[in-house]
């Protein structure tokens, strides 16, 4: 099995947290920002977002455990 090197972590890991960042911003916009959808509509949102934004967090913790920038 190939595993990943230090580098390919590095680079999942800043995309992930990268990535994280966006769903956030697109969190903070649904929640706050956006009421004029229905309620099924919001709840569905809601949910994919968080759940996305849950597996980003943790991929890129799991790949920067032990990064160090210089």
């Amino acid at each position: 099995m190939n595993r990943l090197t230090e580098e390919k972590k590095i680079k999942i890991g800043l995309v992930c947290n990268k990535i994280a960042t966006v769903l956030f911003i697109l969190f903070f916009i649904n929640t706050c920002v956006i009421i004029t959808f229905n309620f099924t509509i919001f709840l569905i949102l809601t949910i994919v977002i968080v759940a996305l934004f849950t597996i980003c967090c943790i991929v890129g913790h799991k790949c920067l455990k032990d990064y160090k920038p210089e």
